[in-house]
């Protein structure tokens, strides 16, 4: 952006990707599907959202079922609506609009929670959806990979999507630390507390208890030796409690990303960093083996190993421009011009909607006006809570 340029013509733009994948290698049948990628402090909620969403409707669509035992008629025709605008953004500059990308969200949670989720909650996420691509916040449940109820886990719910973490405490060897075994034990405190906030909390007592004063040391402790959120024991329940194949939204590190359970012991997160885009798909998953990464290793969307990672990557190509970097300073702005935006749309579908109703009172005078779709009043209600931000 120039210098001296408004807040309104930043516009976030979404590189999109096509892959070619099979759950099958060389030998099966390909899906193609369009991602969004992102730079290294991309808005990763909502794109993880967007590529888990896709990629989970093409799997469901290549087993016995076509998909449509997996979803409502209704659900599988907004996410065929979804990947269609995805490849129509591709095909015509191959990115996509952060506003145009919250509206295709926004539609879809509409058509998923119809009928099914309390229309107050179904307001809150979309009154919430601007501030998607800003982060959100999650309380990671240490004891099980799981999260507390909050907003992110309330949104992939009604996507009929798994979200999980693999920082978990395990027991003996597994407990995080290293060889001290004085230290290799449960910690029932962390037990007890089972939240990361909790446990924040927690470290923030003052008491002069020295049982206290002992569990905080235990807590930093294993909090310094699982620093990359992720533990052995948390591999494992990620390995023996999700059926396979399926895709999920994985948390790691405040990251969000997606990650594919292809069968047992084979674990792998999709590959969302621009700067592979200029490689036409070619490096598309990253195994997820181990907690220190040695092991991991790229893969083709086929699952061929890719050994040689310095003949695939364009260490030069493939990075947001520097307007994009510059628009995280002024998110604020971009939502308020967003909502703006989507008031406006509202207000002219309200005026074409007021002019048929009167056309038809004027024509057929006794004629009551038909009820508006349920679904028109969420939006209603959608653009009217944005509006007032």
């Amino acid at each position: 952006m120039s210098e001296g340029a408004s807040s309104s013509e930043v516009k976030v733009m979404f590189p999109i990707k096509l892959i070619s994948w099979s759950l099958d290698g060389l030998n099966g049948e390909s899906s193609t599907t369009p991602i969004l990628l992102q730079d290294q402090n991309g808005p990763c909620p909502l794109i993880a959202l967007v590529n888990t969403v896709v990629l989970q409707f093409d799997l469901r669509n290549s087993q016995f079922d076509g998909g449509i035992l997996s979803q409502s008629d209704k659900q599988y025709e907004g996410v065929k609506n979804l990947k269609s605008k995805l490849f129509s953004h591709f095909y015509s500059s191959s990115s996509i609009e952060l506003g145009d990308t919250l509206g295709l969200v926004a539609d879809l949670l509409l058509v998923h929670a119809e009928e099914t989720i309390q229309h107050e909650v179904v307001d809150n996420i979309l009154q919430q959806l601007p501030k998607l691509h800003t982060g959100l916040d999650v309380d990671p449940n240490l004891t099980n990979g799981d999260f507390a109820q909050d907003l992110a886990t309330t949104l992939f719910e009604i996507f009929d999507l798994k979200f999980k973490h693999g920082w978990v405490l395990g027991e003996g060897k597994e407990s995080g630390y290293a060889d001290d075994e004085s230290i290799q034990e449960p910690l029932s405190i962390l037990q007890e507390l089972q939240t990361f906030d909790r446990v924040q909390d927690y470290l923030l007592l003052s008491d002069t208890n020295p049982t206290i004063a002992e569990n905080q040391q235990l807590l930093r402790q294993w909090l310094d030796a699982t620093c990359s959120q992720l533990t052995q024991q948390g591999l494992n329940k990620l390995d023996q409690d999700l059926p396979s194949p399926q895709f999920l939204i994985f948390f790691r590190n405040n990251h969000f990303n997606t990650l594919l359970k292809k069968s047992r012991n084979e674990l792998y997160l999709l590959i969302t960093d621009s700067s592979f885009q200029s490689k036409n798909g070619k490096l598309v998953w990253q195994s997820l083996n181990s907690v220190s990464g040695d092991g991991d290793i790229f893969f083709t969307g086929d699952f061929m190993p890719v050994l040689d990672i310095n003949q695939d990557i364009d260490q030069e190509g493939g990075t947001f421009d520097s307007d994009m970097m510059l628009s995280r300073q002024l998110q604020e702005e971009e939502d308020a011009a967003m909502a703006r935006k989507m008031q406006e749309k509202y207000e002219r579908r309200k005026t074409r909607q007021s002019t048929k109703a009167t056309n038809a009172k004027d024509t057929v005078e006794t004629k009551l006006p038909a009820k508006e779709p349920p679904e028109e009043k969420k939006k209603k209600r959608f653009f009217g809570l944005i509006s007032r931000k």
